[in-house]
């Protein structure tokens, strides 16, 4: 009994460990079976399936419109899309047609821009030998090129649509690869349509003139414009699909979007949207067909619309992207807004409201809730009709600056759109018109402020129907939201410098736009020609050139000095400019500076084209004045805001008043030329004589016009010149460049215009505005004068 027990309990032992070993067995092979599968089988194997193996781009930077080497095997069937999951996202598929060359191009810059927006998939159909690689999803259709027009491409995409994708999204879309398509506003739309039923959505189109009567439609019939993008419910596509074929064998015309309306209206018995509005929301540029909304984006067709086309350069793909996330952040910035407010309000009623912190975005909406202290604490207002009067600019009355143009056009568009937010329930429109007059006031501590008479289009849909026109006042506020900190994309060690558009992420996108420039000159050690033209004035001179020796010669900056001397009706200061010159060349090297000697009446336009005669194309000009002080720091500035072929820089300098106007005792006035008091002086905006131009860029133009004699107008003459060419002007005030007063003496001999032009500005130095006033208010006589009567005998 032992024995066999043993026996059967050993028998028992040996059936269990082998049942365990098959169980692992079976599990060992069903994981290997799955890894190998994984790992080498990737394709081949499943229906319709063939092996890639394709090199494409995702690079936004190659966006040149060659094809890139492909390397594949053959595909007999219709390829399935690489790279494309089962989304839960079921809302909608968009099918971009595009063509082999366009796939490093327009796709690429589709899918890394609005294609990511989309609640579902998109997925690019190209020919039959078109392959993908990386995250970019692609189809080749079996049987298709990239002939043109691709009647059989679109069809063979709508069947493809159908048969994989029917059951798994509501929507499907048709599009060019050069739309662009706001996926929120696409989204948005189409939740208010009822999906379950046939629908075919678009811009309707019927030909253009030359084409009618040609494209075979009835009286009723239109079709959907394929570029601006055609729209199916899951229910017309299941209608069309099965007809597909018959539809690409008997076309009437050669138009695919046509045969596609003529197939739709045929099995599916509805026609593409009539609804006037639908040519704002598929926009299609009539403008520009050929362009890519290369113009201002801040437009209300642009904000409108649902998809944009054309948009050939890919480049540009990438900046209407930018607006419309731009026009996203605007939009959240508001919402922070409201709820800053509310948050206040309730804080306000709960008694809880934080005097220590207090919260500026939260302060309700009012054109009064900052509160001066005393006179110079109150803001002054603007005034503009067409033109711009302001109290505090030198000039009161001046064309309206082009950043404000901007500013204004985005707060209308602003306006408009929260005035429409519920157009569609009151059965009304509101249209803007213009601007008849305006009040503009800035206030840095909380906001900018508008008060605008608007004249508007009033258009009433519901009830009776009206178009008149309204006029209204706007009270408009803009808050300044919280601070924000971005990194500079500059070292602080100059010897470090890094071109910018090598680290700016938008740098690539415009190069296309870019004029040669040389780039492999160090900006930061390139050196400036200054040009300096003298005729008498000895004192002044020997100022100048002290200040040139503490910032130029002992630092040893890369800068060249090139003086052109006049003679002078004072020999002697003649004679003892020559000296000084003299004495710097021998303690610092004959070539530190350079004297140029003209003979003739003096010219500045012909010294300063003597003195920049002898330098090269490629040289950094910068046209001197010998009553400017200069800081070492402006060097800098002027290599890097001039770029040759690009921009030439005109910067506005601080020019000091009278001395005796702030001053008591002139003799011993001592000032900081950084000290930029309203009281000490005025920035220059007038004055175009300090610039920094490249050779190359200042012949490009025409020069100086050397016919100008004597004083002034040479420098508003190139300037003039500038402004015609292609190349931009850039301008602001540079605190490094300081304008000592001299005394300005007009000789009634210049040309008129010339004389009037010293006049004015022999007279804007002497005091600032409000000084001048206060002597005049305080004399009463003054005040009370009146003019005499002509007919008067005293």
């Amino acid at each position: 009994m032992h024995g066999e027990g043993s026996m059967a309990k050993r028998r028992y032992g040996i059936r269990t460990n082998s049942l365990i070993g098959i169980l692992f067995g079976i599990i060992s092979g069903m994981l290997l079976a799955s890894w190998s599968g994984y790992r080498f089988i990737t394709c081949g194997l499943s229906h319709g399936r063939c092996c890639i193996l394709g090199q494409l781009s995702n690079d936004p930077v190659q966006v040149t419109d060659t094809s890139q080497p492909y390397a594949s095997t053959s595909c007999q069937q219709t390829q399935e899309p690489q790279n494309v999951r089962k989304s839960t996202k079921n809302f909608i598929l968009i099918g971009v047609m595009t063509a082999k060359k366009y796939l490093n191009t327009r796709a690429i810059a589709a899918y890394k821009t609005w294609a990511r927006s989309i609640n579902g998939e998109v997925i690019f159909f190209s020919s039959e030998t078109s392959q993908g690689n990386g995250d970019l999803p692609v189809v080749g259709l079996r049987g298709v090129d990239d002939t043109y027009p691709p009647q059989k491409k679109s069809f063979s995409m709508l069947k493809y649509m159908h048969d994989h994708y029917i059951d798994e999204f509501e929507w499907f879309m048709r599009a060019d690869d050069d739309v662009y398509i706001k996926g929120s506003r696409l989204q948005s739309f189409l939740r208010s349509i009822n999906s379950s039923k046939p629908q075919f959505i678009g811009q309707a189109g019927l030909g253009t003139k030359e084409e009618s009567g040609l494209l075979k439609l009835k009286e009723n019939e239109n079709f959907c414009m394929g570029g601006p993008g055609i729209v199916f419910s899951r229910a017309t596509l299941k209608l069309v699909a099965s007809h597909v074929d018959h539809c690409m064998q008997s076309p009437l015309t050669l138009h695919e979007d046509v045969e596609i309306g003529r197939c739709v209206q045929r099995y599916a018995g509805i026609s593409c949207t009539w609804a006037f509005e639908m040519q704002h929301l598929f926009f299609h540029n009539y403008k520009e067909e050929k362009g890519s909304f290369t113009y201002s984006l801040n437009k209300a067709d642009l904000n409108q619309a649902i998809t944009l086309h054309p948009i050939k350069e890919p480049t540009h793909q990438f900046r209407v992207h930018n607006y419309i996330l731009g026009q996203r952040i605007s939009s959240l910035r508001q919402k922070t807004l409201n709820l800053h407010r509310e948050i206040n309000s309730v804080n306000q009623l709960l008694g809880e409201q934080d005097s220590e912190k207090p919260n500026n975005l939260g302060l309700r909406t009012s054109i009064t809730k900052y509160n001066p202290k005393d006179e110079e604490d109150v803001f002054e207002w603007d005034f503009f009709t067409r033109p711009l009067y302001s109290a505090a600019d030198v000039n009161p009355k001046r064309g309206m600056p082009a950043h404000m143009r901007v500013a204004l056009d985005d707060i209308i568009q602003q306006t408009i759109h929260m005035i429409n937010g519920n157009a569609r329930q009151r059965g009304r429109h509101i249209d803007f018109k213009e601007i008849l007059y305006g009040y503009r006031r800035l206030n840095p501590y909380l906001s900018c402020d508008y008060i605008l008479d608007l004249l508007l289009i009033y258009r009433k849909h519901k009830g009776r129907r009206m178009t008149v026109p309204v006029r209204r006042h706007a009270y408009l506020q803009q808050n300044f939201g919280p601070m924000e900190i971005l990194e500079d994309y500059f070292p602080s060690n100059k010897e470090e410098y890094i071109s910018y558009d090598s680290v700016h992420p938008f740098a690539h996108l415009f190069t296309d736009y870019k004029s040669p420039e040389r780039t492999n000159v160090d900006k930061t050690k390139e050196t400036i020609h200054i040009v300096l033209s003298l005729s008498g004035r000895y004192e002044t001179f020997k100022r100048f050139m002290k200040n040139y020796e503490q910032i130029v010669l002992i630092p040893k900056e890369k800068v060249h000095l090139n003086i052109v001397l006049f003679d002078s009706t004072d020999d002697t200061a003649l004679q003892k400019s020559i000296n000084l010159i003299v004495q710097y060349q021998q303690r610092y090297g004959a070539n530190s500076v350079e004297l140029i000697e003209a003979n003739g009446a003096f010219s500045r336009a012909k010294a300063l084209k003597l003195g920049s005669s002898d330098t090269k194309p490629n040289s950094l000009l910068f046209f001197m004045d010998v009553d400017i002080l200069v800081s070492r720091d402006v060097f800098q500035r002027v290599r890097m805001n001039t770029r040759q072929g690009l921009q030439v820089y005109f910067p506005i300098v601080f020019s000091q008043f009278d001395t005796r106007s702030f001053c008591p005792d002139p003799v011993n006035c001592k000032f900081d030329i950084r000290d930029f008091r309203n009281d000490y002086g005025n920035w220059r905006q007038f004055g175009f004589g300090i610039a920094s131009i490249y050779k190359s860029d200042l012949e490009a133009v025409g020069g100086f016009d050397t016919s100008i004699q004597g004083w002034g107008k040479e420098d508003v003459d190139l300037y003039q010149k500038f402004i015609n060419s292609n190349l931009t002007i850039f301008r602001t005030v540079d605190p490094g460049l300081y304008h000592a007063f001299h005394h300005v003496s007009c000789d009634p001999a210049l040309e008129p215009a010339q004389y009037q032009m010293c006049l004015g500005s022999r007279a804007s130095g002497y005091q600032s505005v409000h000084e001048l006033a206060k002597q005049f208010y305080s004399q009463p006589h003054l005040l009370n004068s009146r003019p005499m009567d002509s007919n008067h005998n005293s």
